[in-house]
């Protein structure tokens, strides 16, 4: 399997949490939010695996960098850093689940 597949089922994946994450502001339905969370987690294991998937194949073709050389991998690089903030956030913090707790008090 190349990087670019990998890359397509993690855009994919990204799409599915977005999905249940709109769908658990909806219906703020715990199940669906935690849903949303796999989601993103398996998305971001499957972009981890595409951007050591890519390095191994820069240093195939000679040229052996990390990848970030070009606008592409720097922004799949940028969407992972956020991925990772996101998910640290959310297992240490319960974030998604005490966001809602305050919106009464907000309005």
């Amino acid at each position: 399997m190349s990087s670019s597949m990998l890359f397509n089922v993690t855009t994919i994946s990204y799409m599915l949490s977005t999905l249940l994450f709109l769908a658990f502001l909806a219906t703020k339905n715990k199940s669906i939010g935690l849903s949303g969370t796999i989601a993103a987690g398996f998305g971001f294991i499957v972009q981890t695996t595409a951007i050591g998937l890519r390095w191994k194949e820069s240093y195939d073709l000679g040229r052996g960098h990390a990848p970030l050389s070009n606008l592409f991998e720097s922004v799949v690089f940028f969407a992972w850093t956020i991925i990772l903030i996101f998910l640290i956030i959310d297992f240490k913090y319960k974030y998604r689940l005490s966001v809602f707790s305050w919106y009464p008090l907000l309005c």
